[in-house]
């Protein structure tokens, strides 16, 4: 099933879809391919807030340097979207995975090991639905001289593929 609510973070970071950083003076912009959006991470020395006050499909993110490596802070996040999401094969078109609540705190690390290389390490840690925090650590291939395409979820294309494949979705 195709619905167009925003994918949240870092579920955005996980799909298959590039994304690159634009360096302004006091931020950086993360923009991404999937849903053509960006992300603010403010970069002029402001602390994280601990309880932004509107919650946020991306977050409130502030950035620094150690070194060579590009840290990532966030919190703030909306509790409608899921870490990950799998269409469950139940016949009821409920989306499933990786919840999180309103008080998970996200660290990313971004490291670039080689002229075509970035590392990613990713902490999650979110004291009301998991027990610890955890890490994940990924390489993403740099592609220099693309460009970013324009790819929405465009909710009318959305609504006829779910009316065209309604009940296609074997029950188990």
């Amino acid at each position: 099933m195709n619905i167009c609510d925003p994918f949240g973070w870092p579920r955005w970071l996980t799909y298959n879809y590039g994304f690159e950083f634009v360096v302004l003076p006091n931020r950086v912009l993360q923009f991404l391919e999937q849903g053509h959006t960006w992300r603010d991470i403010w970069t002029d020395g402001r602390k994280l807030p601990p309880n932004p006050p509107i919650p946020r499909y991306l977050g409130y993110a502030v950035g620094r340097w150690e070194g060579d490596t590009f840290v990532v802070e966030s919190n703030g996040y909306d509790d409608r979207s899921w870490l990950t999401n799998q269409v469950q094969r139940t016949g009821t078109r409920r989306p499933g995975g990786y919840p999180h609540s309103d008080e998970m705190r996200i660290e990313e690390r971004y490291k670039r090991l080689n002229y075509g290389l970035l590392q990613v390490t990713l902490t999650i840690t979110d004291p009301k639905v998991y027990t610890a925090p955890w890490t994940t650590t990924a390489k993403i291939t740099l592609i220099p001289n693309t460009e970013i395409a324009e790819h929405f979820c465009v909710t009318s294309d959305n609504l006829y593929y779910n009316e065209s494949t309604a009940g296609t979705i074997p029950k188990q």
